[in-house]
């Protein structure tokens, strides 16, 4: 799969295609768009279908004060809301194969969980139990036992503090043999950024590296500035905000529109100049903001939204 060596990659800069076909490639990738929420902002929202369309994918945020029956209580609810669950697994955070068992069959008798993004847990120094990495749990078997199939990891387009570029590239190609191996489904979701430019250098690394996953592109969410780099750093988003810390404008930028307006337009921007690219659609960090984002989200998808003149997201409705 081509992806070609773009020189600049900022929404500004590349040579815009008309707004017809800018609006029509954004409601397309927004289309399908998958969001997180962590139990305790789910417990303040009153009825999912009031935000979103049916058979949205909604990723149940793992942390580690996160109790698993409370996994199990909110995924039953997304069911039953016709919403389609996905936990984070951290794979750290596994005290015991027995008890993981019993979490996987709760989850499964009352969620029927097809699909889990599964993680390291990066939370975690040491592993708490059997399972040291997310391809230890997979290659355990135990995922699939239960009725997981649809595996989901995470993609570092801005590299992991702990993790050598080299040795991300190849735990993804393990991932990615995986998959064929088994004949499963296998994709990434990206971590949220702030510059699209090393999202679009990773994703020809991708290419060099023979790696052809599709992948979700992470964006955050509907945030005030010092929200946005309260979870950056809670999330290992580092090299975003040292750009940003290096470019005064984008940072007044984004503190003035605190939407992922630029960055998705970067990305359908990016999207329309190639023939073929691994980004499947977008994925919404709500950062404890669900209500504002999942209705930024549905917006777009449902084309409820112009570009004024100078080719900016204008909303029909407020959020």
């Amino acid at each position: 799969m081509f992806i070609p060596n773009l020189q600049n990659h900022d929404a500004n800069d590349l040579e815009a295609p008309n707004d017809s076909e800018v609006a029509t490639r954004l409601r397309s990738i927004l289309s399908g768009f998958s969001i997180e929420i962590t139990t305790r902002e789910a417990s303040k929202i009153d009825d999912f279908r009031h935000y979103l369309e049916e058979g949205t994918e909604v990723y149940i945020v793992s942390t580690p004060s996160t109790q698993p029956e409370e996994v199990v209580a909110l995924a039953k609810r997304l069911r039953d809301e016709d919403m389609v669950p996905v936990p984070h697994i951290a794979a750290r955070a596994i005290a015991s194969e027995d008890k993981l068992n019993r979490w996987l069959e709760n989850l499964n008798r009352q969620a029927e969980i097809r699909a889990a993004l599964v993680i390291a847990g990066g939370n975690y120094d040491q592993p708490l139990g059997p399972y040291s990495s997310s391809m230890s749990l997979v290659n355990s078997g135990i995922l699939e036992r239960h009725g997981i199939g649809d595996l989901r990891f995470a993609g570092h387009p801005e590299g992991h503090p702990a993790v050598g570029n080299a040795d991300l590239m190849n735990a993804l190609l393990e991932k990615q043999q995986y998959g064929e191996r088994r004949q499963l489904p296998v994709s990434l979701v990206t971590q949220f950024f702030f510059d699209f430019a090393p999202v679009a250098e990773w994703a020809q690394q991708l290419s060099r590296s023979g790696i052809c996953l599709p992948v979700k592109v992470g964006l955050h969410g509907v945030s005030t500035l010092s929200g946005l780099i309260k979870q950056a750093r809670f999330c290992g988003v580092g090299a975003s905000i040292e750009t940003l810390a290096k470019h005064p404008a984008k940072m007044l930028r984004l503190a003035a529109v605190a939407t992922p307006d630029n960055l998705v337009l970067s990305l359908v921007k990016h999207s329309m100049s190639t023939e073929q690219t691994y980004f499947s659609g977008c994925h919404l960090f709500s950062l404890g903001n669900f209500e504002k984002t999942a209705r930024w989200a549905s917006a777009l998808a449902g084309g409820n939204f112009e570009l004024d003149s100078k080719g900016n997201i204008k909303l029909n409705a407020g959020l």
